[in-house]
């Protein structure tokens, strides 16, 4: 870790060639000289493979809702981008190891159980359904944390945004199958007695932007409350994050240090 500046250390002057107060280094705040102990800008990867699978994975639910394999398909996809995520990110090597392995054995033991047990519900399809809305936080954690290092806004960053935004809308559709799971005998919606995942996955997504069709409803009070909390995250993380990487493309941040940012 990066000691902080000594407080008593004289100030240069103006002719040093030494960086003084103002300079990016020393104004960077010292929770993120210990972020880069584990996550190395220097050694990032560009995340746009991670938004492909991520698109890939919400196309895909829709069409194929009707088999019942189609689940399991999905979270074997965002396994693959928390994967390929933790690959690009520049985690640390022990991090991304274990985080690897971690989400190898998530991603199979949550894809397997929905085809396996295709049609029942249960403690293993909850645990199924927990372990997938568990791996939906992997991504959107190391792309934030990600973004915050970058030293240039850049097209890869706003990427990244998109990225984390999506797999928030899936992260809490698939939240709202386990309260669902949890829940039964009690309907989740109050016009769908018998949803399927893309209904949740669909659902998660206007509520996230606030479109509220108005065709599927939360029936209980902690689905009311769930989708409270979403609404609310997902335009506020839209007009933040979102909203200022658009605007602010190509320019440093104040955390740029002299990097070339990845392509």
């Amino acid at each position: 870790m990066i000691d902080p500046v000594d407080a008593d250390a004289p100030n240069p002057s103006p002719g040093d060639d030494s960086p003084g107060d103002d300079s990016p280094v020393n104004a960077e705040p010292l929770h993120f000289h210990r972020l880069r102990r584990f996550v190395r800008p220097a050694e990032q990867k560009s995340i746009a493979p991670v938004l492909g699978l991520t698109v890939l994975a919400m196309a895909l639910s829709p069409f194929l809702a009707d088999h019942d394999w189609s689940r399991g398909l999905e979270v074997a996809i965002i396994g693959v981008s928390a994967i390929v995520a933790l690959e690009r990110t520049g985690a640390s090597r022990v991090i991304r190891r274990a985080g690897i392995a971690i989400v190898v054995l998530a991603t199979a033991v949550a894809a397997t159980i929905p085809v396996l047990h295709a049609g029942r519900t249960g403690s293993l399809e909850e645990v199924a359904a927990g372990l997938f809305a568990l791996l939906l936080l992997v991504t959107p954690v190391l792309v934030v944390i990600r973004l915050m290092l970058r030293p240039r806004i850049t097209i890869d960053t706003l990427a990244g945004a998109l990225t984390a935004y999506l797999q928030i809308g899936i992260f809490f559709g698939a939240l709202y199958l386990f309260v669902a799971l949890v829940t039964e005998p009690s309907p989740f919606f109050a016009q769908n007695a018998t949803p399927v995942y893309s209904d949740f996955e669909y659902f998660s997504f206007i509520t996230m932007t606030t479109v509220g069709y108005g065709d599927l409803t939360p029936a209980s009070r902690i689905g009311q409350t769930l989708t409270t909390f979403e609404a609310v995250i997902g335009q506020v993380f839209l007009v933040t994050v979102v909203a200022l990487t658009v605007s602010n493309l190509g320019r440093p941040t104040r955390r740029g240090s002299g990097q070339t940012p990845p392509p």
